[in-house]
């Protein structure tokens, strides 16, 4: 699978990073070594067919603007990261982060937010 990825002024990405999908990283974005994000997803509703013949599903990542990823995170199908977040190093993120939140945990959870 090919991957799209759009990145924004003065955002970086750290080394062995990996792309799956489409992902659009806004501008002065930090993203950590050994992050990975995730833009897809197995199909699985039928169980008369094996999922691994089910195909896929894709839904872009966005990450906003002014964020940080930390160390070894993840980041799955669907999601959007607001401006200002940061995550913690080797967070999963399943589900779209609010401006200005610090999350970590797996699956990431809101920690504080920064205002």
């Amino acid at each position: 699978m090919s991957s799209k990825i759009s990145l924004g002024d003065r955002s970086s990405i750290g080394d062995y990073s990996y792309f799956q999908g489409e992902v659009v990283i806004g501008n002065d974005v930090m993203v950590a070594p050994n992050c990975s994000f995730i833009a897809a997803n197995h199909n699985y509703s039928r169980i008369d067919i094996p999922m691994n013949l089910q195909g896929s599903c894709y839904e872009k990542i966005i990450i906003e603007n002014d964020v940080w990823i930390g160390y070894g995170s993840i980041l799955l199908s669907g999601v959007k990261i607001g401006n200002g977040c940061i995550i913690a190093a080797g967070s999963v993120v399943t589900h779209d982060v609010d401006d200005y939140c610090i999350v970590g945990g797996v699956p990431a959870h809101v920690i504080k937010k920064r205002r």
